[in-house]
């Protein structure tokens, strides 16, 4: 369903109504349209809301700015990311991580190149249109770490618990991993996911043919800050931004007499004088008995 995986190709835009499989959902769970057709040109409100949701995917002042969605869809982004934002929003650079994992998926001009669509239904309100119901997102293996390792320790003040572990379903904090957390960001079924995206991790330098090329964008660690007007995330929810542990200075050297342990000689020097002075004494003590 996705016959072109180029640079400047979508996989699917706009929007084609809710998705008749899912019931409940805390966000609308509309479904994009299916398009494999070149990357539409940003510009006007679309350009600002981009800007503001979507800072990476902006080219400079003199660059056209390439989108894959349109206005109703990065609306939609913003509400989404906004409620997972939430609960990040202590560590920066990892809710700013988690937002362009979506941004890439919902609006890269270059989306055919990392995403397989894999269902679809016809839509009834537009003849000849198909809802997507179903994709295949490729990422590589590192930048899905690195993203995770942002925001895996970040914690939830009003529990004291870790935030990943609302977001990775049954796996709790303790056994989150990157593949399960995208797993469950992508499962239709969750609350938030408005269709099923199966998630796909690959090795670096790895591609699974038909011209599919993993997404491999910049992260920011915890200990960096995304914009000069924020800060890095605190020692409490990034163990990397902590100062580092002083060392305890090293122990004094050992006591010494030339080459001997010095205490050793002084016992040794204090049981010789406290053993003549116990001879001297008896010998003192018969001289004094004799008459």
């Amino acid at each position: 369903l996705t016959p072109i995986h180029q640079p400047g190709f979508c996989a699917f835009y706009g929007e084609c109504g809710r998705n008749p499989e899912v019931n409940v959902s805390l966000v609308s769970s509309r479904v994009p349209c299916l398009s494999n057709t070149p990357a539409r040109v940003a510009s006007g409100s679309l350009l600002s809301l981009l800007r503001s949701v979507c800072p990476e995917l902006v080219r400079g002042d003199n660059e056209t700015t390439l989108v894959c969605c349109n206005y109703l869809q990065l609306e939609a982004l913003q509400r989404s990311v906004g409620l997972s934002g939430a609960v990040l929003a202590r560590c920066p650079s990892c809710a700013r991580n988690f937002a362009n994992l979506y941004c890439h998926n919902i609006c890269s001009p270059d989306q055919s190149l990392f995403t397989n669509v894999t269902r679809v239904i016809d839509y009834a309100e537009e003849p000849g249109a198909l809802a997507v119901l179903q994709y295949q997102l490729f990422y590589s293996q590192d930048y899905a770490e690195a993203a995770f390792a942002s925001c895996q320790d970040v914690r939830l003040p009003a529990t004291g618990g870790y935030a990943i572990a609302t977001m990775c379903g049954r796996y709790g904090a303790q056994l989150c991993t990157a593949q399960r957390w995208l797993d469950f960001q992508g499962d239709k079924n969750n609350g938030l996911a408005p269709l099923q995206i199966d998630f796909h991790l690959l090795p670096n330098s790895s591609e699974p043919g038909e011209g599919i090329v993993p997404l491999d964008a910049p992260v920011w660690g915890c200990d960096e800050a995304p914009d000069a007007g924020q800060e890095p995330c605190s020692c409490q929810d990034c163990a990397r931004s902590c100062p580092p542990v002083v060392p305890p200075p090293d122990p004094p050297p050992p006591f010494r007499i030339g080459r001997a342990d010095g205490v050793l000689v002084i016992c040794v020097l204090l049981f010789a004088l406290l053993a003549l002075t116990f001879v001297l004494a008896r010998w003192c003590r018969r001289g004094s008995a004799e008459p």
